[in-house]
């Protein structure tokens, strides 16, 4: 008689599901809140002025940026040292963290794309136009993809940026982690504002088609996101935590 051994999950999935549900209940909270401020927003808006031509929802992408991301600072301060003491190794830290911070980005950016076209689909259905008045090269003509795509590279380099900060202060210590926030988080204050540019007037496609504008955005935010998720790996590894007081 044969017997089959219940295979255990690898120590990346365990922690990644740790960190994952941390994760998630956070971001329960957030979306419960920031569908609550869009209505009452909505509601005040067209008290005021009879009509809201606008989306008010969208401006909910500053907050859905910097919520995770110091949730990703949050996460290394936390849980790097006791992830440590429980005898687990830093990579396995480190390609947790990555992968889930990746999947919440996404994530994000996909529940930020259906709070906007949920709230398209009520203007639309009283009347009211949903013009896009926020800093992003999705206004309110471009696709669902494009929408998508463009916000789930900002949303996952904001959580790197998080890790990366996180991870530089606990190595160097609070004053190497304030002195190096244009470089940890510099990167992520450029990809928001990149779309900015489409309203300078320079030759070439890269400034004058919306695709042309969505390929730079997104291939800056790639190779960003790929350099920050190197460095907080190679922060990481080489870390020594001194004993907790």
């Amino acid at each position: 008689m044969t017997t089959t051994a219940a295979t255990r999950p690898s120590p990346t999935v365990r922690t990644a599901r740790v960190l994952g549900a941390v994760l998630l209940s956070m971001a329960g909270i957030f979306w419960a809140l920031a569908v609550v401020a869009v209505v009452i927003a909505t509601l005040v808006v067209w008290r005021v002025n009879g009509s809201a031509d606008v989306s008010i929802a969208v401006y909910a992408r500053q907050a859905a940026t910097w919520f995770p991301f110091s949730l990703g600072i949050m996460l290394v301060g936390a849980y790097l040292r006791v992830h440590i003491a429980s005898g687990m190794t830093r990579r396995t830290f480190v390609r947790a963290a990555l992968l889930v911070e990746v999947a919440a980005g996404v994530g994000y950016a996909a529940v930020f794309t259906a709070l906007v076209l949920l709230e398209r689909a009520v203007h639309d259905a009283l009347g009211w136009e949903s013009v896009i008045t926020e800093i992003q090269l999705a206004d309110e003509s471009a696709s669902t993809g494009a929408m998508l795509l463009e916000l789930s590279v900002t949303f996952v380099v904001a959580n790197l940026s998080g890790l990366l900060v996180g991870a530089v202060y606990l190595r160097f210590g609070a004053w190497v982690g304030t002195l190096t926030l244009p470089l940890t988080v510099g990167p992520l204050v450029l990809l928001l504002y990149i779309p900015g540019a489409r309203y300078v007037d320079l030759p070439g496609i890269w400034t004058t088609t919306a695709a042309g504008h969505l390929a730079l955005a997104v291939g800056v935010g790639v190779v960003l996101a790929a350099a920050m998720a190197a460095v907080f790996a190679a922060v990481v590894e080489r870390l020594q935590l001194a004993p907790a007081p």
